[in-house]
């Protein structure tokens, strides 16, 4: 996942510590849901996504964040130029942003289809750590010269974790998987 240093600028001061920014994504300027003044961005952490949404033309950003333990379902919708992601958060309630008026699904429209993909991905990931103990997940100790693809599984560089051989990212720390 790519990072964007400038949405990376304007929620420094909105991160935990040792919160760690793993990607950004943003809505496209032109196209279907695209916004051609004031895009959407995403900044996702290994905590929680941060969506920066900006108004009046950009001078004003509103901050909504979504910790990963209170999103219960993510999906995808595949476009042939952009793609969207539908993300269901129980329990949260705001006059505005992206779950305004009570809604319990809210969407992120306008993504390129790479990006899209990649978020929903990483979110699915994020949920699926939260549903296994500690304890099931099996891990090899980090090597950076270890064989990342042995028997079907693979063993991320960053933390040792072992993962599915078709797995894109971490099933432990969220990592991008090389291939």
């Amino acid at each position: 996942m790519k990072i964007d240093n400038d949405d990376v600028k304007e929620v420094k001061n909105v991160l935990w510590p040792n919160e760690k920014i793993m990607g950004t994504v943003k809505q496209r300027r032109v196209g279907p849901g695209g916004s051609v003044t004031v895009p959407t961005s995403v900044v996702i952490t290994d905590q929680r996504l941060i969506i920066l949404n900006r108004a009046t033309l950009g001078i004003r950003h509103d901050y909504e964040v979504i910790p990963y333990n209170s999103i219960s379902s993510v999906r995808l919708e595949e476009g042939i130029i952009s793609s969207s992601v539908f993300i269901r958060v129980q329990g949260y309630d705001t006059d505005k942003g992206l779950l305004q008026k009570g809604r319990q699904e809210g969407e992120i429209d306008g993504l390129r289809n790479k990006d899209a993909k990649e978020l929903a991905n990483f979110i699915n990931l994020k949920m699926q750590q939260r549903s296994q103990p500690q304890a099931a997940v099996q891990s090899a100790p980090p090597h950076e010269d270890m064989d990342t693809n042995v028997g079907g599984y693979m063993f991320c560089n960053k933390c040792g974790a072992k993962n599915s051989a078709s797995a894109s990212f971490c099933s432990k720390c969220g990592a991008k998987l090389g291939r």
